[in-house]
């Protein structure tokens, strides 16, 4: 993580750094550019890598250039061909992890690789206090994107805008603030509904949902009731996935909201 912190101070921007559990069953794909580096970080020194177009010798004429040093924990990559693709077994700690590369729009600039349970092994929640500073956190990178609106965030955030319909109101997904390290999503989303009476909705049963899988809200900040023609704000803090693991949800899923009412 010092490593991703230097890279953010350099000013990197939090949507281009991108962190992942080690696990052996993935094949994790990193997006590469012409113009920029590209660095993966693991948790310690690498033992081997062995790659498919890529090299570390420019007159090989790879699609991919690699740059590493024997023993560290880090090495970066950039494509010098359009389209370029490339994969890289990496040897550490006695297992082989798999990356994929590919070149086109968006690239990461960093990768970090953690020591943190995959979806479905037993982890310690986040506690309450954790959750509501996450909450907080979210809260404020709103009012700075208002505020400042040229500001960059060390945070992966997004504002889909996508909406769920009910037959009193309508809930739409503002934005969706990621926390890697909690694996902690806060979403604001915004009620509102055409009706002449308040509409009521019950906080505790609060959740999102993404394919066939429910998520609900660990924590949220909503008052139970949407004012008669009028639009509120709520926010829903989901942590980890229904198993009680990581869930590892991005910002750029379209989610669907749960709002229970009568």
């Amino acid at each position: 993580m010092i490593m991703v912190q230097a890279l953010l101070i350099a000013g990197v921007d939090g949507a281009e750094i991108k962190c992942y559990p080690l696990d052996e069953r993935s094949v994790y794909t990193v997006r590469l550019s012409q113009d920029e580096p590209t660095t993966c970080v693991f948790p310690g020194g690498l033992k081997a890598l062995v790659g498919a177009n890529v090299s570390a010798k420019a007159e090989d004429h790879p699609g991919i250039l690699l740059s590493h040093e024997a023993g560290t924990e880090y090495f970066s990559l950039r494509s010098l061909k359009e389209g370029a693709t490339g994969a890289l077994n990496i040897v550490f700690r006695g297992r082989v992890f798999a990356l994929a590369f590919t070149t086109g729009a968006e690239p990461d600039r960093a990768v970090v690789f953690l020591d943190e349970p995959v979806t479905g092994v037993k982890g310690r929640p986040p506690t309450l206090e954790t959750l509501r500073g996450c909450l907080e956190r979210a809260k404020q990178l709103d009012r700075q994107a208002v505020q400042y609106p040229g500001m960059s965030s060390s945070l992966e955030r997004a504002q889909p805008g996508n909406s769920t319909l009910y037959r009193a109101f309508t809930a739409t997904v503002e934005s969706v603030v990621r926390f890697d390290a909690e694996d902690v999503l806060v979403l604001r989303v915004r009620l509102e509904s055409t009706l002449d009476v308040a509409v009521p909705y019950d906080p505790e049963g609060l959740a999102i949902r993404l394919g066939r899988e429910f998520f609900p809200a660990a924590l949220a900040d909503a008052s139970g009731s949407i004012p008669p023609k009028a639009t509120t704000c709520i926010y829903l803090v989901i942590a980890g996935g229904p198993g009680g693991g990581r869930a590892n949800l991005s910002v750029r899923e379209k989610f669907s909201v749960i709002v229970p009412h009568p």
